[in-house]
Parts: C-alpha cells; sequence; structure tokens
C-alpha cells in the first residue's frame, strides 16, 4: 500500500453565505458577488461591518479613500 503525502491547502469561506471560495488570492464571493476583506493579522475573512476581528481580536481599520 502506497502512502500519499499531500500538503493540506488551507480553504477559504465567504463570511455573509459561507459558500467556500474557490481561490483566496482572489478575494472575491461568486455566489454573493463581494470582495471579501481579509484580516491584516491572522488573514482570516472578515465581514466588512466589523471592527475587531472575530478570529484574533486585532483592530480592523477602515480603508481610506
Amino acid at each position: 500500500m502506497g502512502v500519499e503525502c499531500r500538503a493540506r491547502k488551507k480553504r477559504f469561506f465567504c463570511p455573509y453565505c459561507e459558500e467556500e471560495i474557490a481561490e483566496a488570492s482572489f478575494p472575491y464571493c461568486q455566489v454573493c458577488k463581494v470582495t471579501i476583506f481579509y484580516c491584516p493579522k491572522c488573514r482570516e475573512p472578515v465581514p466588512r461591518e466589523k471592527k475587531v476581528c472575530p478570529h484574533c481580536g486585532a483592530e480592523i481599520k477602515a480603508e481610506e479613500s
């Protein structure tokens, strides 16, 4: 019996609809049609209205235009 050794790829999910995001480097949910924002500290997806990351507690600063 051969044992395959594969690196486990981290899966990313939309924080709005929980659908899997096909490509994490392009943070766009095809179901919701929204761009996903990530925590600058832990890189987990964060809903836009959050001011604190629900995963690590880091402060989320709004983007300035």
